[in-house]
């Protein structure tokens, strides 16, 4: 699957994980390998942890887009329109199958959940890269992988994002303070200099975090890292 693209054979690979994930033991089985969380770098996250592959497929591919475009100065706007399309619904299909899969991770046992918001953190955190001018792609995720990141936690946060913004304040303000798994050490602050800022942040806060802090703060590092 890690060497696949969506113009292959990929889902036969998603509904058979879809079916295992509906089976809470096993969820966390997957989330507890080692295999879920052994990438090293940003660029090898979408090929060797376990659930990379899956994100990994998109249309953002260069062979999907070679298969579809090939000839864009040339191709009919017809065309181009129908496979536009094409791509989007089978991009939105893929994309909620991925959304179904974090969910039964998330639901199966504290464990899986706190595996999962861990592989998304590696994911933003290994990214900050790709909010610079120029990037090298070799150095950070491909477009593809974060963009079905992003929209799979967007996912996350309908629940408590509704439009009158009822459960706003189960957001906790004081997050980033509190052994944050979003990282924003070298991110510059607007209301304050470096000291400032690494004094405020070391004055940690005790407790924990509840999920739904936990899935928008990742949520918002994932549109800045990866949109």
């Amino acid at each position: 699957l890690s060497n696949m693209t969506m113009n292959d054979v990929y889902k036969p690979y998603i509904h058979a994980f879809k079916l295992l994930t509906q089976f809470n033991p096993i969820t966390t089985a997957i989330a507890e390998s080692p295999l879920f969380q052994m990438a090293v770098s940003a660029n090898t996250i979408e090929k060797y942890t376990l659930l990379g592959p899956f994100f990994r497929i998109s249309p953002l591919q260069q062979e999907v887009t070679r298969e579809y475009f090939s000839a864009p100065k040339t191709i009919d706007r017809r065309h181009i329109a129908t496979s536009q399309d094409a791509l989007r619904l089978t991009l939105q299909t893929h994309q909620k199958d991925l959304l179904d899969i974090i969910n039964h991770f998330v639901r199966a046992s504290p464990i899986a959940k706190s595996k999962t918001l861990d592989w998304f953190a590696y994911i933003v955190n290994q990214n900050h890269k790709r909010r610079a001018l120029q990037v090298d792609p070799k150095e950070v995720s491909s477009d593809g992988f974060m963009h079905n990141v992003t929209v799979v936690l967007d996912g996350l946060c309908e629940p408590f994002m509704d439009t009158t913004f009822s459960k706003i304040s189960k957001i906790d303000i004081d997050y980033l303070r509190r052994a944050p798994r979003v990282d924003i050490k070298d991110e510059t602050k607007l209301n304050a200099d470096e000291k400032a800022s690494e004094k405020y942040y070391e004055d940690t806060v005790p407790g924990t975090s509840n999920f739904i802090s936990e899935v928008f703060f990742l949520t918002l590092a994932a549109h800045h890292y990866g949109s």
